[in-house]
């Protein structure tokens, strides 16, 4: 729990730079990659959707772990004790009684990351580099630089209306269901 939680006291910014010093083409990704001899030329992690993609997962992980691990914890151990001495494989048995118990977990976790992922502005802007940038760059674009104030506040509106027809659309599915043991009641 504590690597999950150690993002929180990092500073974004600090996760974000650390990310570039790591990922760069003579970063310690790329030369312990050249030292075991896998590549011969410096791979381009950065400033391109990889290195995008490798720090807001970093950054945007423990937004995932932590209502997936409360609902989880939710769980009594007794159902899974139950499937297996009914007969039914560790696999048969987590399909069908473990994982739809998580699925309001799996379901709030995606929704918080999807939504914190809709506004990011400085991972991308630094490691993405100008080539790679989110809806965010573009509304703080046409709001500082060109001062497009009409379009800048249509991808805002943008941004807006798709979070909340996702959390809609989350609390329809969650809505009035409970789950015990693998059962909708």
């Amino acid at each position: 729990m504590i690597f999950v939680l150690l993002p929180f006291w990092t500073s974004l910014l600090v996760r974000t730079c650390a990310w570039i010093v790591l990922l760069q083409s003579k970063g310690v990704v790329n030369d312990s990659l050249r030292w075991l001899g896998i590549i011969d030329e410096p791979l381009r992690l950065i400033y391109n959707r990889f290195g995008v993609c490798v720090a807001m997962t970093h950054v945007l992980l423990p937004f995932m772990i932590l209502p997936l691990y409360s609902s989880m914890k939710a769980i009594s151990p007794a159902y899974m004790r139950a499937a297996a001495s009914l007969g039914a494989p560790p696999v048969t048995a987590f399909l069908r009684i473990y994982l739809p118990q998580t699925l309001p977990g799996i379901g709030a976790g995606s929704l918080l990351v999807f939504i914190l992922a809709l506004g990011y502005y400085i991972t991308p802007a630094l490691v993405g580099g100008a080539a790679d940038q989110m809806i965010s760059y573009f509304i703080a674009l046409y709001t500082t630089e060109t001062a497009n104030w009409g379009l800048a506040s249509a991808l805002g509106a943008v941004l807006l209306l798709a979070t909340i027809l996702l959390a809609l659309v989350y609390g329809k599915l969650v809505q009035g269901q409970q789950v015990t043991g693998g059962m909708k009641n």
